[in-house]
């Protein structure tokens, strides 16, 4: 009867509080879901939802981020490093969890996803270390819309050098030497320069004379209205969302993402 009794009240009298690490899985716009990691592949993420108790999975390429309970990231995105690497040595304001601002003179963020944190430099002796899970978005200056003037003007760039390599091909005469046909197709989006033998203006480069800016500037506007200056990192509350999406789009990315998936795939199969 005495043992009965100590097993009933050491029962009651137990802390039962769940001891397992719990997971934060935030998507790029800011919604988050609370959940306890199974396992990681190469396409999907499954974990035990804590709100229903049912296992789910996530597509990798829909996450952002996962971190748990001791402050960790768990899985970062290319996006979310893409993101860190951007913000990298600039000025600006950080906003914290707690309601804080600190304007800072320098930003630098450490590799370390074990336990990511931030320096930043708010005077001239003045320096501290952030955690970053505690920062809840930071906004640089405007020096960030260097990517805005690179990519407006690579993508119409390379859309010439595509076009005037697919011209080569339909226009292609076999009776012709190769050096002289490539030449003159690329020669037509060069401008007139005397000492390197060109006497003339190609007909293609007057629209790149134009194109191009137009696209530098629009590129420009368009981060400006989509506030690409500001970086969102944790969101306050589990339906919170971002003030903006923090996905960033890359061709060369998304290719490689996609290799990478078809060569996994067919290892699978060769394996069965």
């Amino acid at each position: 009867m005495m043992s009965i009794f100590l097993f009933v009240i050491s029962v009651l009298w137990s802390n039962s509080q769940n001891t397992d690490v719990q997971h934060v899985i935030v998507k790029y716009n800011g919604k988050s879901i609370v959940a306890s990691v199974d396992s990681i592949g190469i396409e999907f993420v499954y974990f035990l939802s804590k709100d229903t108790g049912d296992p789910d999975s996530l597509y990798l390429r829909d996450i952002y981020y996962i971190y748990n309970d001791f402050n960790r990231v768990f899985h970062s995105s290319w996006s979310f490093e893409q993101n860190l690497q951007k913000i990298n040595n600039r000025t600006g304001t950080i906003y914290t969890l707690s309601g804080d601002t600190i304007n800072f003179l320098d930003i630098q963020f450490n590799n370390d996803m074990i336990n990511p944190e931030l320096f930043i430099k708010t005077g001239i002796n003045k320096s501290e270390f952030i955690p970053l899970l505690h920062i809840e978005k930071i906004n640089t200056d405007y020096s960030i819309l260097e990517y805005s003037i690179e990519r407006g003007f690579f993508y119409p760039f390379y859309t010439f050098l595509i076009g005037a390599t697919l011209d080569i091909r339909l226009k292609w005469d076999k009776d012709r030497r190769m050096i002289p046909q490539v030449w003159d197709q690329y020669n037509d989006l060069l401008p007139k320069a005397s000492f390197i033998g060109l006497y003339e203006t190609g007909v293609t480069y007057k629209s790149i004379s134009y194109i191009i800016p137009t696209s530098v500037l629009t590129s420009m506007i368009y981060d400006l209205w989509k506030q690409k200056q500001s970086f969102y990192f944790t969101p306050i509350y589990e339906e919170e969302i971002f003030g903006r999406n923090m996905y960033v789009f890359s061709l060369k990315h998304i290719a490689s993402t996609y290799a990478q998936r078809m060569i996994f795939r067919i290892k699978n199969k060769i394996r069965k």
